[in-house]
């Protein structure tokens, strides 16, 4: 059987994608049950933290004909480190423990990074619809340990970065019913999108900023890392925008894509996604689990 990663980075995306994934109002008919399942997991103590966890587990195997596809939370192996928003984003912490996923089984025949993320323009509101993509284009916003909470360096930087997943694999993964899709999915109470609808394309780029580990530093770095991947002349439409999905790519050359619920548009974080941060994330977050849920039957019959 075939190893399908799928990796998520923040609990609190974790929650509302495992939600969608085992809701059958959510769900294709052909979407199985999980023969592992940890849908929800309660925080740690702030005053009595657990030790770093050396064998974690995914929360979730969705075991069909010919996959296994594990459902992993990066929060979930950082859970010996506090809740403070620094430690939690750092790049260099996540990282450091990513490999205890892909470590877990078989090499993965298929990863898939999982999460919310900005749109790159502030043109018109995408908020609450989902992207799907195979390319990645980092960029690192603290080099020189210039963030002492995180100092990852190893890239590769300002470049596209491809994956191995052969357009015409991805073409056949995505023939699925988009309108059930997006018919599916909850609206996001900060500026939603006009219409419902999910942009899917194999050369859609993720745009991912490393070492930001305060959220005030978005207004600057993600307009950052846009001008730079304009400049760089990289090929590909830049469909998205967060801090680790890249992380996820560089830890295996698998066939890799990437599912990014939209919250917010360019420069507008402040005003998108803070007021009522627990709602657009959550909204969003299910939306990309939507997505997954329909892709998963698809992939299986694919690999």
């Amino acid at each position: 059987m075939k190893r399908v990663t799928v990796v998520i980075n923040k609990w609190w995306e974790c929650d509302p994608i495992l939600f969608a994934l085992l809701n059958a109002n959510a769900c294709p008919a052909n979407l199985p049950w999980p023969t592992t399942l940890q849908s929800a997991r309660k925080r740690p103590n702030q005053n009595q933290l657990p030790p770093e966890n050396p064998t974690p587990a995914p929360r979730a195997v969705f075991e069909s004909k010919n996959t296994a596809a594990e459902v992993w939370c990066i929060s979930d192996l950082l859970e010996h480190l506090p809740d403070k928003t620094a430690l939690q984003s750092s790049s260099e912490l996540k990282a450091k423990v990513l490999p205890k996923i892909f470590k877990f089984g078989s090499a993965p025949s298929l990863v898939i990074a999982l999460g919310t993320a900005g749109l790159p323009n502030d043109a018109s509101s995408e908020n609450g619809n989902v992207v799907v993509g195979t390319k990645i284009f980092m960029h690192n916003a603290h080099p020189g340990g210039s963030n002492p909470d995180s100092n990852w360096s190893v890239g590769p930087f300002d470049q596209i970065i491809d994956s191995a997943l052969p357009r015409s694999a991805f073409e056949a993964m995505i023939k699925v019913d988009w309108a059930s899709v997006s018919n599916r999915f909850l609206p996001v109470p900060n500026n939603q999108s006009v219409s419902n609808r999910s942009l899917v394309k194999h050369e859609n780029v993720d745009l991912v900023t490393v070492n930001v580990t305060n959220y005030a530093e978005y207004a600057v770095t993600d307009l950052q890392i846009v001008a730079i991947f304009a400049k760089s002349g990289a090929s590909g439409p830049p469909a998205s925008l967060e801090t680790t999905h890249g992380l996820i790519r560089v830890q295996s050359d698998a066939p890799f894509l990437f599912i990014s619920g939209i919250t917010d548009r360019l420069g507008h974080f402040d005003q998108e996604v803070t007021p009522r941060s627990y709602a657009q994330n959550t909204a969003a977050a299910h939306n990309a689990g939507v997505v997954l849920a329909w892709l998963l039957p698809r992939i299986d019959d694919v690999l």
